[in-house]
């Protein structure tokens, strides 16, 4: 089953599928191909929205990617907390972590939208083993609904990647056909080096836009 990443534009959405092969025995000389699941859907013309990360750290970005999206999305924070990068975590256990989540996302009153859905376009590094993925967001907070270009900063640690957060890049938001415009630049560069903003401060203060520029 293919997972949606965005919702998109123009043109023909297909979905990556990746597979695992099952060896039978040696006599039947057959090899069985289980599809385990979809990666991440996106445009047919963006198969180079990775093309920046090392080829021999690709294959597991999709994967990753696609799992974070739908933790946030099903609202399992004690899931995401799997994917969450060291800096992002900000040296917090899970359970602080799952709290701190659901006191900044509930549904009556909160601080940080939901992420639903991610269709990523483009990656650039930011740093030796930081980059930026940017691509086609949906989020919604309190009931409204949020769409346009935003960007999840992925980072490759102990040896597979993980994630520090998600913004929009502007408010309000970009159209998401900006990305499809060759003359669209990436803006400046974001601080990702604190901790999620939701870890940061009082859970119960005052909300905050995590679409604005930081």
């Amino acid at each position: 089953m293919a997972v949606d990443l965005g919702h998109a534009d123009s043109g023909m959405s297909v979905a990556v599928c990746y597979s695992s092969r099952v060896n039978v025995t040696v006599t039947s000389l057959l090899t069985a191909i289980v599809s385990v699941g979809c990666a991440v859907a996106f445009s047919a013309d963006s198969g180079k929205w990775i093309s920046a990360v090392p080829a021999e750290q690709r294959d597991t970005l999709p994967k990753r990617l696609d799992a974070y999206v739908k933790a946030y999305r099903s609202r399992d924070w004690g899931k995401l907390f799997d994917f969450i990068s060291d800096a992002g975590r900000g040296g917090v256990d899970r359970p602080a972590f799952v709290a701190r989540m659901k006191a900044a996302h509930r549904k009556d009153f909160s601080n940080s939208p939901d992420l639903l859905t991610f269709r990523p376009a483009r990656t650039t590094k930011s740093n030796k083993t930081e980059y930026d993925v940017y691509g086609c967001g949906s989020a919604q907070r309190e009931g409204q609904s949020f769409n346009g270009v935003a960007l999840v900063h992925a980072v490759f640690e102990h040896g597979d990647w993980s994630f520090s957060g998600w913004s929009f890049t502007e408010f309000p938001n970009e159209p998401c056909k900006t990305l499809s415009d060759p003359s669209w630049e990436t803006p400046g560069p974001m601080e990702w080096s604190r901790p999620m903003e939701e870890l940061r401060g009082d859970p119960a203060g005052a909300p905050f836009h995590i679409d604005s520029k930081k």
